[in-house]
């Protein structure tokens, strides 16, 4: 063979042919386990083109052409020998060549799940009733009753919802709240939700959102579970030899990977929020290891570089919100508009822009990272309107310096500064009438009471620091607030807390103090600790200026899970003694609480139950409160346990259906059937199935369960009486294929009253006739003897 190559070789160099090389790659000795293609014009020289080269993991520099062929023996820093009987090739090539190969640290991330939704409603519900009874009164008097509606009409192509509030006085009085009104559509492909009717305007720590009657775009980043919005840490290092790298994260291991010879870079470590330490460890195949220490620091202020984030709407203010005198201001359109993109890993530019009448606000902001310390944010935004011009300054710093985090914010304004959440202040407040649609053309915009109290604050500076105790298992922080309202007023608060858990229990004391002209100062400190089972009691002391107070409870949270129950008793002494005692129930048609409380004003009692109608199909659901999407499981049979994430959420009703509230939207859900109780004669094509709704959406879950199968279990013998071969085939009636199993027995199902079955053996055929009569959960065998 040697010979043969030896002799095509001297052929082709003759002939000035270019060779064409399937080579095995050694790099500085350690192999690649690649195989690379190559060229040689005279059987000595030998090149590549740029992209097999930068697949071997060589970084020969940009602006070379990918069509070009790179010569080996013109590269600066590499050498190579070329053994032609094994057609393998050796590089030696130092650092400034390799190219740093990419590792992602980050969990595997399965496809996105498909997302879906059925058509149906829900009915969101709260009834509330309360009564008092005064100090001299020898019974109880109505004082009140409410329900609170949130209703919501869902199909594949979006969600209407609408949500208010009917109350009925002590006086006899009714009256209706409209809340919001909207219909919403999510398109997960693209991470964008719209939205028409009420919605809330976007925007970010320099700006005030408003509520608005119009239209929405946004991003909407939560419509991947999956995706990572902010920058995450990433490490560097350089291998020898062919090695294992750990990263430690907070001296918790979060990734290992084993690495080629040359430069490596690890992206996306996952991190919490904030400063950290991540420790890389590297460790060759004799036990040599390196330690790195990468400091880092993640905050949620930053995007991915090429992320863009933004939120777009337009429409008419809303005034008096949940009250009375809500209404639209028709003559007063608005429009606003954020955005954010993120630049580097290190830099993220934000925008805000909005408008309306006699009023242009605007203004540009980033967030950027201070290395390993923390992240600084700037911004500077101008108005001009009919009152005159202004501007505003925000600058925050967030940073972790050891254990100690400090959050520190400037925000101030000079001139005539407005926004839309003033302007719309000032509409609440002027003399108009209170219908759904008015005309405000009359307002006087510079009228100097109005614009004073609706200005954004002059001045709003704040600082908090928190730091654990390395003496002590307790933490600290403190916060100081210097506020200056838009008509002078100015207010400091300062506060300090101290918590520490004990052997026993939890300890915690908060004292705050106002400076300035309305001097005043208080303490609260509270200790709880498990008595037994999920219960806790409690004490707490608080003292201001109107003196002391002392406050005891004992409570047990309620539980998720139907047929919970909780409950709360609470003793305060004070100026007077009070109490109160509240009790609550969970069914798997909602949530009921009652409380009374005594006091020196008399005693309430309350009463309310939380729940939610839903339908879908043609079901209609009494159920706990849905605020999220929910899945209808339908089996076809009454009393089958229903698993969601491995945990019993109930049992399938009357007609085999169960509903299952508290689904995640736009994430995989997994729900399964119990078949412990399922009848002998069932038949079922999957107990599991995951499922991805979309927001505030419904669901079917079809694990239809059949029983009318008409299966037996066959029992085969041949003619000397011995069971059929395992493995041999048989056929029923002619057309229903099955295979024998151990002991001749085999599961079939679709029998009719008579039958024919033949089956295949090693030894022959042989047939035979049997009748078959169905049985009502139970397994019905059938015994043949095959001739």
């Amino acid at each position: 063979m040697s010979i043969l190559i030896a002799a095509l070789t001297q052929s082709n160099q003759a002939a000035g042919a270019v060779q064409q090389l399937q080579l095995e790659v050694f790099i500085n000795d350690a192999p690649t386990n690649q195989i690379a293609a190559f060229i040689s014009t005279d059987g000595q020289h030998i090149g590549a083109t740029p992209d097999e080269l930068q697949a071997l993991g060589l970084d020969l520099g940009k602006g070379r052409s990918t069509a070009t062929t790179i010569m080996l023996d013109g590269v600066q820093g590499l050498t190579y020998r070329y053994e032609a009987a094994q057609q393998r090739i050796f590089l030696t090539v130092g650092n400034g060549l390799r190219g740093t190969i990419s590792y992602d640290a980050a969990p595997d991330r399965e496809a996105s799940p498909d997302v879906h939704a059925g058509f149906g409603g829900v009915l969101n519900y709260n009834l509330f009733a309360a009564s008092r009874q005064e100090p001299d009164a020898s019974g109880f008097s109505f004082s009140g009753v409410s329900a609170t509606l949130d209703a919501r009409a869902f199909s594949p192509v979006g969600t209407f919802s609408q949500s208010a509030i009917m109350r009925l006085t002590d006086n006899g009085r009714t009256d209706a709240l409209r809340l919001d009104t909207a219909y919403t559509y999510s398109d997960p492909a693209k991470l964008v939700t719209y939205q028409a009717g009420d919605v809330i305007s976007g925007g970010f720590a320099w700006t005030r959102p408003i509520r608005v009657g119009g239209l929405q775009v946004r991003r909407n980043f939560g419509l991947r579970a999956d995706l990572i919005t902010q920058p995450l840490a990433s490490v560097s290092g350089s291998a020898a030899v062919p090695s294992t790298v750990d990263v430690y994260v907070n001296d918790l291991k979060t990734y290992s990977h084993p690495v080629d010879t040359g430069p490596f870079q690890i992206t996306d470590i996952p991190v919490t929020t904030g400063g950290g330490q991540a420790l890389v460890v590297l460790r060759d195949a004799a036990g040599h290891e390196t330690r790195t220490s990468v400091p880092f620091y993640a905050s949620p202020s930053l995007l991915r570089p090429g992320l863009f984030d933004f939120s777009l709407e337009g429409g008419l203010p809303r005034l008096g919100y949940a009250t009375t005198s809500d209404a639209y201001a028709v003559n007063q359109p608005v429009v606003s508009a954020s955005l954010r993109k993120g630049i580097y890993d290190w830099l993220t530019l934000e925008s805000h822009a909005e408008a309306g009448k006699d009023l242009v606000n605007g203004g540009i902001g980033m967030a950027m990272r201070t290395g390993s310390l923390g992240v600084a944010s700037f911004a500077l935004a101008g108005s001009h309107g009919r009152a005159g011009n202004g501007l505003q300054a925000y600058a925050s710093y967030e940073i972790r310096i050891g254990t100690l985090s400090v959050n520190a914010s400037l925000r101030m304004t000079l001139g005539s500064y407005d926004d839309l959440a003033s302007v719309t202040d000032r509409l609440q407040d002027s003399e108009a009438p209170s219908h759904v649609f008015f005309n405000l053309s009359s307002f006087d915009p510079e009228a100097t009471d109005a614009v004073a109290r609706s200005r954004p604050p002059k001045r709003v500076n704040s600082i908090s620091v928190g730091t654990p105790l390395s003496f002590d298992s307790g933490s600290v922080s403190a916060s100081y607030i210097d506020l200056t309202s838009a008509d002078g007023e100015s207010s400091r608060v300062v506060t300090a807390s101290y918590s520490r858990t004990l052997p026993f229990g939890y300890l915690n004391a908060t004292a705050f103090a106002e400076l300035g002209g309305r001097r005043s100062a208080g303490l609260f400190a509270g200790l709880s600790m498990p008595i037994g089972g999920d219960a806790m009691a409690s004490t707490a002391v608080s003292a201001g200026k109107d003196g002391l107070d002392m406050i005891a409870d004992v409570s047990k949270p309620l539980g998720e899970e139907p047929g919970s129950v909780g409950w709360r008793t609470s003793l305060s002494q004070g100026g007077s003694a009070e109490g109160s005692a509240a009790i609550a129930y969970r069914s798997s048609h909602g949530r009921a609480d009652a409380a009374v409380g005594r006091s020196i004003s008399g005693t309430t009692a309350t009463a309310q139950f939380d729940g939610a109608i839903a339908t879908m199909g043609s079901g209609v659901f009494l159920t706990d409160r849905i605020d999220d999407s929910f899945a209808v499981v339908e089996t076809g049979v009454p009393d089958v346990g229903v698993l969601y994430e491995n945990r019993p959420v109930g049992v399938t009703d009357g007609k085999g259906r169960l509903l299952v509230p508290g689904l995640r939207s736009y994430q995989k859900n997994r729900i399964a059937i119990d078949t412990t109780n399922l009848p002998i004669d069932a038949d079922v094509s999957t107990t599991q199935d995951v499922i991805a709704p979309a927001d505030r959406a419904g669901v079917r879950a079809d694990f239809r369960i059949r029983t009318n199968v008409d299966a037996a279990v066959l029992v085969l013998s041949g003619p000397d009486g011995q069971p059929l071969m395992a493995g041999s085939h048989g056929t029923i009636n002619g057309k229903q294929d099955f295979v024998i199993g151990y002991d001749g027995r085999a599961y079939v199902e679709g029998l009719a009253r008579k039958n024919t079955v033949v089956a295949e053996t090693a030894s022959g055929t042989c047939s035979a006739a049997f009748n078959y009569t169905p049985k009502t959960n139970a397994q019905v065998v059938v015994e043949i003897s095959c001739r």
